[in-house]
């Protein structure tokens, strides 16, 4: 059987990361995270931002220049900052990042190569997460929002486990994720999680 999130519940999850003070470039971050552990290396990443945007944050009936949900604020959440727009590539350009910015003291970038120095998990503890951690629950609903999840007893753990191995916080599905998982992610919101939160894909 194939089940997705109910749209409630991603309702909630989206609204309790916003509410929480996050730079707004830390979904960057996450890809590069994810990037670094895909080609098994800290160096010359190469990302192709507007492709991870595309698969994880696009919405279908988004507003008109401004396809992207924006989970992530470290201003006031609003309906004025809900949505990033079609060129959201453009903030992470080269040309965009300062020196000194907080994305900068994440990521290194050289021209156009892009890399994550080995401390690169408590350096965004700090510059992207004013150290308070992200609820991970919340994290893994928004991203996994339109997927299906395959059989009948799907728990938040068991998305948790899907987020931590296919980010490359674990080496392998359903084992114990690493010291940078540690760092950037609270298990809060898991612990009384709503038990009726999956409903049947038609």
């Amino acid at each position: 059987m194939v089940y997705v999130v109910r749209k409630r519940i991603v309702a909630q999850s989206l609204s309790r990361l916003r509410k929480r003070k996050t730079h707004t470039l830390f979904a960057g971050y996450l890809y590069l995270q994810q990037r670094a552990s895909q080609l098994g290396r800290l160096e010359d990443l190469r990302p192709d931002f507007l492709q991870f945007f595309k698969q994880f944050f696009f919405v279908d009936n988004h507003p008109l220049g401004a396809p992207y949900i924006k989970p992530f604020t470290e201003q006031k959440a609003s309906t004025k900052n809900l949505w990033l727009n079609e060129n959201v590539a453009g903030s992470y350009a080269p040309s965009s990042l300062r020196p000194g910015q907080a994305f900068r003291q994440v990521v290194n970038i050289e021209g156009r190569k892009y890399s994550l120095p080995p401390d690169h998990a408590q350096r965004a503890f700090e510059h992207l997460l004013y150290f308070d951690p992200v609820q991970v629950a919340d994290l893994a609903v928004v991203l996994y929002r339109d997927f299906g999840l395959l059989g009948d007893s799907v728990t938040i753990e068991d998305l948790i486990d899907i987020f931590a191995y296919e980010f490359g916080y674990a080496n392998e599905p359903d084992s114990e994720p690493d010291e940078k998982f540690r760092t950037l992610y609270s298990l809060e919101t898991a612990e009384s999680w709503e038990e009726d939160w999956l409903e049947r894909h038609e």
